[in-house]
């Protein structure tokens, strides 16, 4: 497996970790299998498929008996839609090697409960990203701002090695500009690669910002 890959999924697991944890949902990996042991945070999958060679059949053996769930199926091998499931969405992990410093003018790190609650009222995850996140070493919560108003925001979160680029968003008549978040990440966590994934407009943004795509995946539910 492309060590980038390999790199991006581990990030993405290491997010579940952290996320479930603060909503005080316990998890376990077992056979290339992540899974919450009970409801996950909204938005979130219940399973995460972290090893090629994971089945079909082992993800639906995992979900059993959950009426509504989802799954990450990270390898875009399955076809899940015979089993009651229907693909959310398809995306590409994506990859950058580090970037050089730079902050350009707008981007700061929220600090804040009152920044951060009107931060997710602008990206729907108010019940997801709690306080909390604020006091972890290894996040940043960045928010742009344009004539006094909040116009983007991205989160970044140091893993083993790489950083996690996720929930990078930007209100209407505005776009983030990927080099420069990139830039202003490498302020915070100097030397290391950026890993992720997106799609449609996003992931357009991101590769012409010097991110690379590595491979596909698929988000079921049901």
């Amino acid at each position: 497996m492309d060590p980038r890959l390999r790199s991006a999924v581990d990030a993405s697991v290491g997010w579940y970790e952290d996320l479930c944890a603060l909503h005080g949902v316990g998890s376990t990996l077992a056979d290339g299998l992540w899974s919450a042991l009970d409801r996950p945070p909204p938005l979130h999958s219940d399973a995460l498929v972290v090893e090629p060679e994971v089945t079909a059949g082992r993800v639906l053996a995992c979900l059993s008996g959950r009426e509504h769930c989802g799954v990450k199926d990270s390898f875009a091998t399955m076809d899940l839609s015979g089993d009651g499931m229907e693909l959310l969405f398809p995306a590409t992990w994506i990859h950058r090697e580090p970037a050089s410093q730079r902050a350009p003018a707008g981007w700061v790190t929220v600090t804040g409960a009152d920044e951060l609650a009107d931060w997710t009222a602008h990206h729907d995850t108010t019940d997801v990203l709690l306080p909390p996140l604020l006091r972890r070493a290894h996040f940043r919560i960045l928010a742009r701002h344009a004539d006094g108003r909040l116009v983007a925001g991205a989160v970044a979160r140091l893993g083993s090695g790489a950083v996690d680029v996720s929930n990078v968003w930007s209100a209407p008549g505005h776009r983030v500009d990927w080099a420069g978040l990139a830039g202003v990440i490498a302020c915070y966590f100097p030397g290391r690669p950026l890993v992720g994934y997106e799609r449609g407009e996003a992931l357009e943004a991101a590769l012409a910002g010097g991110f690379t795509p590595l491979g596909d995946l698929r988000v079921w539910v049901r």
